[in-house]
């Protein structure tokens, strides 16, 4: 029970250093201009509820790293960020009224969707790594 509930907090807390490396890596393309080039309106301010929010979220997406994964770590990160990108692309922002996918938000959402939570479950992915997990 003890080694559970310490992958659990290691797992948990790589969520949220996965969660801050999505928030920075979306607000970066947004800010660099790099989704208005791809006529996607996502362009997120920097302020401590954005970073909060997502933060708190990726400790909870973050327990995705309990699952027994032992090849490649930046495999790993990659394909379970497809998790919390789909839940994003199919439920959250058809939620807010953006339709499935966010396409109202411009064609090439999805990508941007998928990179930035790439980005976050890659880092995730090698905090875990880093700490022999």
């Amino acid at each position: 029970m003890r080694e559970f509930l310490k992958n659990l907090s290691v797992c948990f807390a790589a969520g949220c250093f996965a969660g801050l490396a999505y928030a920075l890596g979306l607000w970066a393309l947004g800010h660099y201009g790099i989704t208005r080039a791809l006529s996607v309106d996502i362009a997120p301010h920097l302020s401590n509820a954005y970073i909060y929010q997502r933060v708190v979220w990726g400790g909870v997406c973050g327990l995705i790293f309990l699952l027994p994964w032992r090849k490649s770590w930046v495999a790993r990160g990659f394909l379970l960020s497809l998790i919390p990108a789909g839940i994003l692309l199919l439920l959250l922002l058809p939620m807010r009224g953006f339709g499935i996918g966010a396409l109202a938000l411009g064609t090439l959402t999805p990508l941007v969707i998928i990179l930035a939570c790439a980005a976050g479950g890659i880092a995730g992915s090698g905090l875990l790594r880093a700490q022999g997990k």
